[in-house]
C-alpha cells in the first residue's frame, strides 16, 4: 500500500491560497503535496468543488487540504499551523512567507473588504480604494 500523500485544492486567484502554496513551497515541504489548481474559470471548477463539498461533508473554501484519508483541513492559518508543526517548521524562519503577510496579503484582505461591502459597488464600477491608489 502507497503512503498518503495530502491533496491540496488551491484557487488560482486566492489569496488564502496563495499564502498556503507559499509557505509549502519556503519550507522546502511541496514536493509532498498533490495540488490541484482551480481555477473558477474551469468547466470543470464546479464539478470538482462539488466533490470536494461531498467528500469533505461541508462547502468547500480554499484552500482545502486532504490531511489525511477522508479528514479535510481549510483556512491558510490552520494549514500553516498543522504542517508547520507536523514537519517542525519555525514560520518565523519564513521572510517570504512574513513578507506577503505583512504586506500584499493585507492589501488583498483590505480591498475584499471594501469590494464585499455594501458600497463595494463604488470599488467596483472604477473608483479606486484610497489604499489602492
Amino acid at each position: 500500500m502507497s503512503e498518503f500523500k495530502p491533496t491540496a485544492w488551491v484557487r488560482t486567484n486566492c489569496p488564502y491560497s496563495f499564502k498556503f502554496r507559499l509557505f509549502v513551497t519556503e519550507a522546502g515541504i511541496s514536493d509532498q503535496f498533490q495540488f490541484v489548481a482551480m481555477d473558477p474559470n474551469s468547466p470543470d471548477f464546479a464539478r470538482v468543488k462539488s466533490e470536494i463539498d461531498r467528500r469533505s461533508g461541508q462547502k468547500t473554501v480554499f484552500p482545502t487540504v486532504e490531511v489525511a484519508p477522508n479528514e479535510f483541513l481549510t483556512d491558510s492559518e490552520a494549514l500553516i499551523n498543522h504542517f508547520s508543526a507536523e514537519h517542525g517548521i519555525d514560520v518565523s524562519d519564513l521572510p517570504t512567507l512574513t513578507f506577503y503577510r505583512n504586506g500584499l496579503y493585507v492589501c488583498y484582505i483590505e480591498m475584499f473588504s471594501i469590494l464585499a461591502s455594501p458600497l463595494g459597488w463604488i470599488a467596483r464600477i472604477g473608483r479606486r480604494p484610497k489604499a489602492f491608489r
